[in-house]
């Protein structure tokens, strides 16, 4: 059975961070699904903390698409559906693909990107033969939030950083649907980091778009 690794917050976390993190990990995982009420008051309680940094955390949480919060009552967590689901996944082909050109172009190569990717890659690995679901698929953002850093644009950056929860969510949809989809979205991302060091856009973009349609376009239900 596949296990889960909660997301520990960093050293010092303030107080948003521990609460942002206890439930945007609850919400990935599908441990808190789709439609699912919680209160402040209630998160609160089970982290120890004042309704204050819950409330701050709640609005982050709002921001990044997990929940929608109604005023004096609490939040309900949101769910993806099909359509928003291709728009996400639009979104990422759109901001890959140009990112990939773009260091295709530049001078220097690519040794910087292919050592990040390969190192999260292997992350993947572990997780995939652990079965941390939630690593996974953290993981999997973090390799293609690595190769839009490459179109180097701060605007992005911050944009592609407000998908990632509901991208998170979605690859964690697709790797627990069936064991075997880890294995398979490992061997497309090695083939993904392979057409980045070639600089082969072209064969990148194809790829690219076979790892998107092989399963990801299954609506959320959690």
């Amino acid at each position: 059975m596949p296990t889960e690794s909660a997301s520990l917050p960093p050293a010092g976390a303030s107080a948003v961070e521990r609460a942002y993190t206890h439930v945007a990990d609850l919400i990935i995982s599908g441990a808190l699904p789709a439609s699912s009420f919680l209160t402040e008051g209630e998160i609160a309680a089970a982290l120890a903390l004042s309704r204050t940094p819950v409330r701050e955390a709640f609005l982050a949480l709002e921001a990044r698409g997990l929940i929608r919060l109604f005023p004096k009552k609490g939040a309900v967590v949101t769910a993806l559906d099909e359509a928003e689901t291709a728009e996400l996944l639009q979104v990422r082909i759109m901001l890959e693909t140009t990112a990939v050109r773009l260091l295709s172009e530049r001078q220097g190569g690519t040794a910087a990107v292919d050592t990040d990717l390969a190192a999260l890659i292997g992350i993947q690995a572990d997780a995939a033969a652990s079965g941390d679901l939630l690593t996974f698929a953290r993981a999997d953002h973090r390799f293609h939030s690595r190769i839009v850093d490459e179109n180097r644009n701060r605007v992005i950056d911050g944009f592609y950083a407000q998908l990632g929860p509901s991208l998170e969510r979605l690859t964690h949809r697709v790797a627990s649907r069936d064991p075997r989809n880890l294995e398979r979205l490992l061997a497309e991302h090695r083939t993904l980091a392979g057409h980045v060091s070639s600089g082969d856009t072209g064969a990148y973009d194809r790829a690219l778009r076979e790892h998107v349609e092989a399963g990801h376009f299954t609506p959320l239900n959690h």
